[in-house]
């Protein structure tokens, strides 16, 4: 028995779409799980990735003068061990007083605030007055319960951080050791001889650009710390070397890390000096210094070619600062940069490395779409724009252009 109406093919939907749009939603949801749960594991591992990547160079430096894997790899922890022993050396005493002082310090902030802000204060003290009438206090004691503070749960999380610290440099030790075994592996794995040379192209292709930018931007971020050191030493700031370092690290986080630095600047300042206006000084000068790193330095070290989307950046900072916390922070924009680059040399994946890319120059064709469609006076149909994607010559408006040209 045949219907009245019938569907036609082309407007029946897809069999299985919905199947298949439910398991990728179902794979999300597992993956982000996987990675909240598992982040004590993932996150040390992927840290030591990073970091054999970032030295990569150094040690096929010294694998040019007869120097073995292991010796690089020994030789590269020692002395990344050292640097940071070092500045925990000179760091620590300094870190320890502002520890014991920051109960003051922070009555002195507040203090400082409630004097800039001395307008509000009779507002909120009429308030609490009529919250108290409103609500009068109960005639019984109250026990109040005192929650651990900062220092105990620093105790309970330090076992913690040495644990990954160790996973993490042990597992850099071997990733470094290890020299070109994945090379190796990869080679071997790939069955035609056309595949083996594609593979490795793009696997060294892959390792160059991701450390070549990661060790560049090491290096723009040491440079940084030293200026923001010796701008806070000049403006007369306490304890100049732990704001180079915080400016170190500070600035591996996008957007966020340079407005906490001049924040955190700025609270200083405010204990420090006697007036608001010095205060302010120390906080523009941190954040001239990171806007003249972000805006001139990176660009012309870095380039274009490995430059993101800053919409993309954002949205990729909230959401591994959501899974992994400060960690995610940090890690978030080489992670992003490495999907950026396996999508710009995996076949299949060029539009997904397009949409990571920050604005680049469109073609003429999709010039003329872009201007055709935007016109508020003439709506595109579904017809006109498929043939419009076709042929972008046949728009209305567009003058012919030579065939040479359309194909490009």
């Amino acid at each position: 028995m045949t219907s009245g109406t019938s569907e036609s093919p082309a407007d029946a939907p897809p069999r299985g779409a919905a199947s298949g749009w439910a398991i990728i939603g179902i794979f999300w949801i597992m993956a982000l799980s996987i990675l909240t749960i598992a982040q004590g594991l993932i996150v040390p591992i992927v840290s030591a990735m990073l970091i054999a990547l970032i030295f990569s160079p150094v040690r096929r430096a010294l694998a040019r003068i007869g120097v073995p894997s292991g010796v690089s790899a020994a030789l590269i922890l020692f002395s990344l061990l050292a640097l940071l022993g070092t500045l925990g050396y000179f760091v620590s005493g300094a870190a320890q007083d502002r520890l014991l002082d920051a109960p003051h310090m922070i009555e002195d902030v507040g203090d400082k605030l409630k004097e800039l802000t001395g307008t509000v204060q009779p507002v909120m003290d009429a308030t609490e007055q009529i919250e108290h009438i409103a609500v009068p206090e109960p005639a019984s004691d109250t026990v109040t319960l005192r929650e651990p503070g900062f220092m105990a749960d620093f105790a309970d999380t330090l076992p913690v951080m040495f644990g990954q610290i160790v996973i993490c440099l042990t597992l850099a030790f071997f990733l470094i050791a290890s020299g070109d075994l994945f090379y190796e592996k990869l080679v071997q794995m790939m069955p035609t001889l056309k595949d083996k040379r594609r593979a490795l192209a793009v696997a060294r292709a892959i390792e160059n650009q991701l450390s070549t930018y990661l060790l560049t931007i090491t290096l723009i971020n040491m440079g940084l710390g030293l200026a923001i050191g010796l701008a806070m030493w000049g403006l007369g700031m306490p304890d100049p070397v732990l704001f180079g370092i915080a400016g170190f690290l500070l600035n591996y986080i996008p957007y966020i890390g340079a407005m906490a630095g001049a924040g955190i600047s700025f609270l200083v300042a405010l204990v420090t000096f006697d007036s608001a206006t010095a205060a302010i000084v120390p906080a523009l000068a941190y954040w001239a210094l990171t806007s003249f790193e972000g805006q001139f330095v990176t660009p012309i070290m870095v380039g274009r070619r490995l430059k993101l989307n800053a919409v993309v950046v954002f949205v990729s900072f909230a959401l591994w600062a959501w899974l992994w916390s400060f960690m995610g922070m940090l890690l978030s924009t080489p992670m992003l940069l490495t999907m950026k680059v396996v999508s710009d040399h995996v076949p299949g994946m060029h539009g997904f490395g397009k949409f990571l890319a920050d604005r680049d120059e469109l073609s003429r064709s999709d010039r003329r779409i872009l201007k055709y469609i935007f016109r508020r006076d003439a709506p595109l149909s579904k017809r006109a724009a498929s043939k419009a994607a076709a042929d972008p010559a046949s728009l209305p408006g567009s003058s012919p252009a030579p065939e040479a040209n359309v194909t490009a």
